[in-house]
């Protein structure tokens, strides 16, 4: 295996392997229920004058944007508290059975939202026009399961094949459904792709440090960066990869690689790549972690 090579896969092997601890092994098991036992948005204001709040998509409960290769959550959790005095309904039960009950009754369908992290944004509502009243829903039989009640109620459901709905009304009917909802998963699966995750990016992680840092220096090479009249260049291949990890913590997908600076960084003082822009690559990496810190204190009132 030449030189250039073996630099190149190992490279490649670091980045691969932060990027599977990070992204995918430390977010999944975060996200996953040794951590919580339902992944719960943000509270979502719902106000409308209808009679009715409607989702026909249960696919909108991935809210927090799960990869594609993660399956449709088997478990699913709506969680809201009336604004009002009044009794609120939350019930689940087949699509067309809850379009005829509410055939002629003035409605709102949420057909698609928006969502950063667990903060539900931008809900967009389909008016279905009416003027009849609909019937008390917890006197109807076809839900599979529903929960009704003053204060906070909890509805959960493990999902089954078929085309399902999601409704909230106020508990006798009325028109005027004022309430704060949370939607949730749970996504046991998230366990074992969180654990091959850490396994895997640890192996590469460890095995392309170890085929970058076994490179012998070439004839001449001096073991530190060049200040006087030159351009500054890392003189190891530590120093370069610490230097390729700070750039690649801007492009999406790679965040992963914030950590590989801090790691290579030690790797090539260690060799005695010691020059004073060695630090460029530690300060460029901590950049995006100190201005994500600023703005989540802002946004939290300072």
């Amino acid at each position: 295996m030449t030189r250039r090579t073996k630099t190149g896969l190992g490279i490649g092997l670091v980045l691969l392997g932060l990027v599977l601890l990070y992204n995918y092994g430390i977010a999944s098991l975060a996200n996953s229920p040794l951590v919580g036992d339902y992944r719960l948005s943000d509270p979502l204001t719902v106000d409308v004058s209808s009679g009715a709040v409607v989702t026909n998509d249960l696919e909108l409960l991935r809210f927090n944007n799960l990869p594609d290769f993660v399956s449709t959550p088997d478990d699913v959790r709506v969680e809201a508290v009336s604004a009002g005095s009044g009794e609120l309904f939350l019930g689940i039960a087949p699509s067309d059975t809850v379009a005829e009950y509410l055939d002629g009754v003035p409605y709102d369908e949420i057909t698609a939202w928006d969502s950063t992290a667990d903060d539900i944004s931008e809900v967009e509502y389909t008016r279905n026009e009416g003027t009849a009243d609909p019937a008390d829903p917890g006197d109807q039989d076809f839900w599979v399961a529903s929960v009704s009640g003053r204060g906070e109620q909890t509805l959960d459901w493990t999902i089954e094949s078929g085309d399902w709905a999601v409704v909230i009304m106020n508990a006798d009917g009325s028109p005027g459904v004022s309430t704060n909802v949370q939607f949730g998963v749970r996504l046991p699966n998230l366990v074992p792709i969180g654990l091959t995750s850490l396994a895997f990016g640890l192996v590469a992680l460890i095995g392309g440090t170890r085929l970058v840092t076994s490179l012998p220096p070439r004839p001449g090479e001096r073991p530190r960066w060049t200040l006087r009249g030159r351009s500054v260049p890392a003189t190891t291949v530590e120093g370069r990869v610490a230097a390729l990890c700070a750039v690649l913590t801007f492009i999406p997908f790679t965040s992963g690689a914030m950590f590989g600076a801090p790691i290579f960084l030690f790797l090539a003082v260690r060799k005695g790549d010691r020059g004073l822009l060695l630090l460029l690559p530690l300060l460029v990496s901590l950049l995006p972690i100190g201005l994500i810190g600023i703005l989540v204190w802002l946004l939290l009132g300072g």
